[in-house]
C-alpha cells in the first residue's frame, strides 16, 4: 500500500487502529462475524464448512481503518 489516497480537496491516510478481518463463503456469500484476527476469522469456516460440506471456496478479507485529512 502505498501511503494514501490523493483527491483534489482532501486524503485518505491509514490510521492507527486495528484491523478487522472476516471470512466469506463463496459458494453463497454467507460472511462471518467481525474478528480481531485472521485466524479467528478462520475458524467460522470451519463452522460453516462442517453444516455445509458442499461449501469448498471462501475468502479471508481484511479492512484497514482509514482518516480523511483536508488538503490546502
Amino acid at each position: 500500500m502505498s501511503g494514501g489516497y490523493r483527491f483534489a480537496r482532501f486524503q485518505l491516510v491509514p490510521t492507527v487502529g486495528q484491523l478487522v478481518f472476516r471470512a466469506r463463503c463463496e459458494v453463497c456469500e454467507e460472511m462471518g462475524p467481525r474478528v480481531e484476527t485472521g485466524d479467528a476469522a478462520m475458524m467460522w469456516v470451519v463452522f460453516h464448512w462442517e453444516d455445509h460440506p458442499d461449501h469448498t471456496v471462501y475468502r479471508e478479507l481484511s479492512s484497514t481503518p482509514y482518516v480523511v485529512e483536508l488538503r490546502s
